[in-house]
């Protein structure tokens, strides 16, 4: 008798369907346009891991995904828009006429209003210029709402372009608002009378207009107000700063943006309803199922939510999502979670192809896919199937199950993004249901009921009730941050091959069903990806040279000096103001990109805001064991800021003098030339630290920070060694700053220089540039500009922007 072999075809890799591993390679297309060797790299690894998971027999061919990888690039290049060039007029400044188009207006926190212009045409010497894309203009304390479609004449009103901050491994401000068609930001200049025409008149707007009137109205003057009015209608302004900082380190903020957890909110909210008719009309299910039944009373909710929410992109998204879940529940398909996205994703791209870059979009389809492949995992541990008494056990281990999925896919994302991570998932357990159960359906029945002639009052009281319960949540989160309960640790920003290690593991853990020989094969190159960065990173930190960094803080300035070993030291850390901190925003990512948030010490060369504003961020995240001073400590919100950090960490600052030195590695040191103890200016920027780096007896650089001509005669007096190969510009290149005699004692082979894109005062003026006697890079063209001296003290220079 004949043995009979059963040949059993493989399953799909990770549960993917052909097309969806095709559209993945298509994705990747689209990021390539900017991420060309992560994309490449991740196709080789899509490929290899999907060619081993199917096996042989199942295996796609590999044109079909080098076809659709080119055919997402060139949609995206054909799709993606040119930056414009900057006219004449826009480059000295002045403001000029303006009229334009509202396209639409986003509340921000804190009273703010972000109104984004349309048709935009500026009177210029008497002639009108049209300008193409779209205009941001971020609006305090507004005394008009400006609607969609409104019209709007200003006599003076300054335009500029918008800028990214040119540093490496940095998010790229000026790509994230072109992709949305705004090339220009700008804000009126001075008094100017604001002329705004009729807004837009017809029944849906009116009746937008009541129900957002009506919550407005009926929610009381507390957070949990403003809460309220955030997730019902998405009017962030009653927002405050105090509150999103502390969800921001409770890692709880994107719980008050308006996004696909809402709209999941909303839909819950219409299958209560269908599980509420089928209790009260049992017979209806026979004709229409309870699936179906929840799809049909959830469809008009979440569409109105999404009308009602701005309409902002993320909520068209999600409730393009949910379409898509909707059609396969209606169909009785399974699978539901994972192809719902990828039909929502497909749609979504084909249509806007350059979503793939948007932050919303890429979270919001990465925490769905990490729940649906590790929530099934997870369900099935041990003890999780508790029946009886333990049924509140497995209901809270659901959430914290959902959550720990989102977080743990997310942990690349967000990482890489904010250089930051919060690990209080636990909180989820109490903020998650509250809101999605009782402050959600709460704010939306009052709404509705407010709305309506008759049932006011009976709006006006749900909607006390959903602020009580809102506030009660920022009540408890307030204790717990209180009590240190909700801590923010720094990260390590990951490479690209970092994340797509992370991914490849992510995906193994999920499948469970491939060979063991496949799975090790597979996890050996995912290790390999984690490792593979660090190594590399250790290699160029063991190499004999020392680095200047001049980084790009717009009107301020940072200085990275990195020595053998990867020992960095930080002078100064940039400027900012009450609601952006280039600490955080800026050189906070910068140094963490692909590093340990781990520094030796913290130089501020005077405590101006602009060199310090950024260093109460730098000094709370990341480890460092030095903080240098001039003596001086910085006053009002920066002040405030800095103390609450040295106590709470414990760091005494340590003056420094002229005569001083802090040794940098065993052939590297810091000079300080200035100021000597019986300086008599009191003035912060005579004050300043004026550092000289020096290797083996050569001066490679003066860092003067902003010292003016009486602190320039103070530290050139004594007739002292004061030669450098690169000089950074004092005071930014200011003309109160120039000194040929600096110049001539320093003799720069290069001058470095801070400065932001068309900053106010003209810096770096003129004179400086003419006198100085050696090329100036500064950052507002060149970006970050770094000085690098081999093991021979060679001299290189490189810029981010050419």
């Amino acid at each position: 008798m004949t043995e009979r072999r059963v040949h059993r075809p493989a399953r799909p890799a990770a549960g993917l369907l052909p097309w969806q591993s095709l559209f993945l390679a298509f994705v990747l297309g689209v990021l390539a346009l900017r991420f060309s060797a992560p994309s490449l790299g991740a196709l080789a690894v899509l490929l290899l891991a999907d060619a081993t998971l199917r096996g042989r027999a199942h295996r796609l061919p590999l044109l079909a995904f080098a076809v659709c990888f080119a055919f997402g690039y060139g949609y995206a290049a054909q799709r993606a828009p040119a930056p414009a060039p900057v006219p004449a007029w826009m480059e000295t400044r002045r403001p000029v006429g303006l009229s334009a188009v509202v396209d639409r207006a986003e509340p921000l926190s804190d009273h703010r209003l972000r109104v984004v212009l349309r048709d935009l045409r500026c009177r210029v010497d008497g002639e009108e210029v049209a300008l193409p894309g779209e205009l941001a203009w971020n609006w305090r304390y507004p005394d008009t709402a400006p609607e969609p479609g409104q019209t709007l004449d200003v006599a003076a009103f300054r335009v500029v372009p918008v800028r990214s901050f040119g540093n490496p491994g940095s998010w790229d401000y000026a790509w994230y608002w072109r992709r949305q068609g705004v090339l220009w930001r700008g804000w009126p200049s001075g008094n100017a009378v604001l002329a705004w025409g009729a807004p837009p008149n017809g029944p849906l707007h009116a009746l937008k207009h009541r129900l957002r009137a009506g919550v407005a109205a009926g929610v009381p003057d507390t957070p949990g107000g403003g809460m309220v009015r955030a997730l019902a209608t998405g009017d962030r302004s009653a927002l405050g700063d105090d509150l999103l900082d502390m969800t921001r380190s409770a890692g709880l903020a994107h719980t008050l943006a308006l996004s696909g957890l809402h709209v999941g909110f909303v839909a819950a909210i219409g299958f209560g309803l269908a599980w509420l008719v089928g209790r009260l009309w049992p017979g209806l299910l026979l004709t229409v199922p309870r699936p179906k039944l929840g799809v049909l009373l959830a469809a008009p909710l979440v569409l109105g939510y999404a009308w009602l929410g701005q309409p902002s992109a993320s909520l068209l998204r999600a409730a393009v999502m949910f379409g898509a879940w909707g059609v396969l529940l209606w169909q009785g398909r399974s699978r539901v979670l994972l192809d719902g996205l990828f039909f929502a994703l497909a749609a979504i791209i084909l249509v806007a192809p350059l979503s793939v870059y948007d932050l919303s979009l890429e979270m919001s389809a990465t925490a769905v896919a990490g729940i649906g492949l590790l929530l099934p995992r997870l369900n099935r541990l041990p003890g999780t199937g508790g029946r009886g008494w333990l049924r509140p056990l497995r209901w809270a281990w659901g959430v914290l199950a959902v959550s720990l999925s989102a977080i743990l896919a997310l942990l690349p994302l967000t990482t890489w993004y904010f250089g930051s991570f919060s690990p209080d998932f636990l909180l989820n357990l109490l903020w998650l249901p509250v809101l999605g159960c009782a402050v959600m359906p709460l704010s939306l029945a009052g709404m509705a009921l407010s709305a309506l002639p008759g049932t006011a009052p009976a709006g006006g009281a749900l909607l006390h009730l959903a602020a009580a319960c809102a506030d009660g949540l920022i009540a408890f989160l307030g204790a717990a941050s209180s009590a240190g309960l909700t801590p923010v640790l720094a990260a390590l920003r990951p490479l690209w091959p970092e994340m797509l290690g992370f991914a490849l593991l992510l995906v193994l853990a999920a499948v469970g069903r491939a060979r063991r020989d496949v799975r090790l094969g597979l996890a050996g190159l995912g290790l390999l990806l984690l490792a593979a960065p660090h190594l590399w990173v250790m290699g160029q930190d063991s190499r004999d040279r020392v680095t200047l960094t001049l980084l790009d803080v717009g009107q301020g300035q940072s200085a990275l000096i990195a020595a053998p070993g990867g020992r960095r030291w930080l002078v100064d850390g940039g400027g900012g103001f009450a609601r952006f901190d280039l600490g955080e925003a800026v050189v906070g990512p910068a140094l963490a990109w692909g590093r340990p948030p781990r520094i030796e010490g913290v130089f501020m060369s005077h405590p101006d805001v602009d060199h310090s504003h950024g260093l109460p961020f730098i000094l709370s995240r990341f480890r460092t064991n030095a903080f240098y001073t001039n003596g001086m400590l910085p006053r009002g919100l920066t002040g405030e800021r800095m103390a609450r950090v040295l106590a709470g960490r414990g760091i005494v600052p340590e003056p420094l003098a002229a005569g001083d030195s802090v040794r940098l590695d065993g052939d590297t040191v810091l000079d300080v030339l200035h100021p000597a103890p019986d300086f008599g200016s009191a003035r912060a920027n005579e004050r300043s630290l004026v550092l000289r780096l020096v290797r083996r007896g050569k001066g490679l650089a003066l860092l003067p920070g902003d010292v003016e001509r009486e602190g320039e005669g103070a530290f050139l007096a004594p007739g002292g060694n004061v030669s450098a190969e690169v000089l950074v510009l004092p005071h930014h290149g200011s003309r109160t700053s120039r000194s040929p005699e600096l110049y001539r004692r320093v003799a720069p082979e290069a001058a470095l220089c801070s400065t932001g894109y068309l900053n106010r005062y003209g810096f770096p003026h003129a004179e400086v540039m003419g006198s100085v006697g050696a090329p100036v890079c500064d950052t507002a063209t060149h970006g970050a500009v770094s000085a690098v001296w081999d093991a021979d003290n060679r001299l290189t220079l490189r810029v981010f922007r050419p």
